[in-house]
């Protein structure tokens, strides 16, 4: 409690204490006086003493007990002294709790992080998305122990001694950087510190940033054909129908390529602006899968590639956004077919109700000669958390393990003297965006003459994570192609 209203307390009651010890010892001496007076009357009467006798003795006595009563006031404040250095602890701690809750109160409406630091450094109170931000359970836990950000640490000791608000900025370092700008206000004996979230700010320049520099670079070789084409057509080629035809397909294609581009461009930057922020739906994963591979069994007939689904159909619910998930589905199936010769097989596998040990190893760690990467990797759950997993496999020429850790990059092609496959090089990058954000694995595992497979473990919905058994992998959901 701060010292204005301790010591008003105190005051308050010894000044009571002090009136009613007043008027207990004014009424103590005028009994006193009352009862002399009726003895000295009485024993006149009897003819004791005489008259004159008796009014003299009580005079002395009255006398002596106002001079008493006047010579004892410093009782009265010493009374007032040990009033006020006594006064109730059990009501300066009540107003005390009063205020830590009305300051608890207050902390808790905040929608984003904030914590109100006691004097002795101790975090008094902090709400629920601080207690997310910073991973710290318990009750007034030194702010030393629960942050590690020595920005923050300085601008509360900073705060305390100069009186003065301190601002300042700061990067949480996780699966996904966090961008935060911060206030340490003073706050009676303590500080209040809180947070803004800028991440979503900061998301929003960089990918307006990456996205002109990518688009810039990728679109400059397609836009330089289409010119020439054009250059050409209106020149030697505009008499020639046979060489018309062939430059306006050429061109057709350089325009589809950049639409593909564009579009993958702005999927990318759409999911990195929000991936920091875990998914909060179901999706069912079997189905998307199914969805996929029906989708993309016209272009594996056309190549005469043989396109097998295997696992349930429906019920493997996982926290997560269908579209999203779709988009890995079609990108990792479309990929495995671009890889893959006629008379291969692509082979797309769904598992479910799995640990996280056993999630792992069914998704990228089945070849033991093969090259093997974990290009995201999830963070820690609970030990009681299933898992569901998505492998898409193909007998395609493989990947060299030196090329692994680079499959993630935009627009990274593998070993181009292995000729270049239609596509933006962007797919496998949007598929690591995405698995991110559903705090998920993406595994690869790959063997030149064999063969690649990729993986992606994704966390099963709370309820059904809990209740299903592993799927059975040999269950046809969807036909051959």
């Amino acid at each position: 409690m701060n010292d204005p209203v301790r010591t008003r307390l105190q005051e308050d009651r010894a000044n009571a204490f002090a009136r009613v010890t007043r008027g207990r010892r004014a009424g103590d001496f005028a009994v006193l006086g009352v009862a002399g007076l009726i003895v000295m009357a009485g024993m006149a009467v009897l003819g004791e003493v005489s008259w004159w006798a008796a009014i003299f003795a009580v005079l002395v006595m009255a006398a002596f007990s106002f001079a008493y009563f006047a010579g004892t006031a410093d009782l009265d404040r010493e009374a007032m002294r040990a009033a006020r250095d006594a006064a109730s602890d059990e009501e300066i701690a009540l107003r005390a709790e009063a205020e830590r809750t009305l300051r608890a109160a207050l902390i808790g409406a905040l929608a984003e992080p904030a914590m109100y630091i006691d004097a002795q450094g101790k975090v008094e109170a902090a709400n629920p998305a601080a207690r997310r931000q910073f991973r710290f359970v318990g009750l007034e836990p030194l702010l030393s122990a629960v942050v590690r950000r020595p920005e923050l640490l300085d601008a509360v000791v900073a705060a305390r001694r100069e009186g003065e608000p301190q601002r300042f900025e700061f990067v949480e370092r996780d699966e996904t950087d966090r961008y935060f700008t911060c206030v340490a206000a003073p706050l009676g004996s303590g500080v209040l510190v809180s947070m803004h979230d800028l991440t979503d700010i900061k998301r929003a320049e960089f990918a307006r940033v990456d996205f002109l520099a990518n688009a810039s670079h990728e679109l400059r070789t397609p836009l330089t054909s289409l010119a020439g084409f054009i250059e050409t057509l209106r020149g030697p080629a505009r008499d020639d129908p046979a060489a018309r035809d062939k430059f306006l397909d050429i061109m057709h294609g350089q325009a589809e390529r950049m639409r593909r581009l564009i579009s993958d461009l702005l999927s990318l930057s759409r999911i990195e602006l929000v991936e920091h922020r875990p998914p909060e739906g179901e999706a069912d994963l079997a189905a998307v899968v199914a969805e996929a591979g029906d989708a993309l069994l016209p272009v594996a007939r056309e190549k005469q590639i043989k396109l097998r689904v295997l696992g349930p159909s429906s019920d493997v619910n996982v926290t997560g956004v269908r579209d999203e998930l779709a988009q890995v589905a079609q990108n990792l199936i479309d990929n495995a077919i671009k890889y893959s010769e006629a008379g291969d097989v692509v082979e797309v596998e769904v598992l479910s109700g799995l640990t996280r040990e056993e999630a792992a190893a069914r998704a990228g760690r089945r070849w033991e000669s093969a090259g093997h990467m974990s290009i995201a990797t999830a963070p820690a759950g609970p030990a009681e958390r299933r898992y569901a997993v998505l492998r898409v496999s193909d007998a395609g020429p493989g990947i060299e393990r030196q090329y692994l850790p680079r499959l993630s990059e935009r627009f990274y092609r593998v070993d181009p003297g292995r000729g270049l496959r239609p596509g933006t090089g962007l797919g496998l990058a949007i598929v690591k965006h995405v698995v991110q954000r559903h705090r998920g694995e993406f595994l690869v595992e790959s063997e030149p003459g064999r063969g690649s497979a990729f993986g992606v473990v994704l966390p099963m919905a709370a309820l059904q994570g809990a209740e299903k058994a592993e799927t059975p992998p040999n269950q046809i959901a969807a036909g051959e192609a």
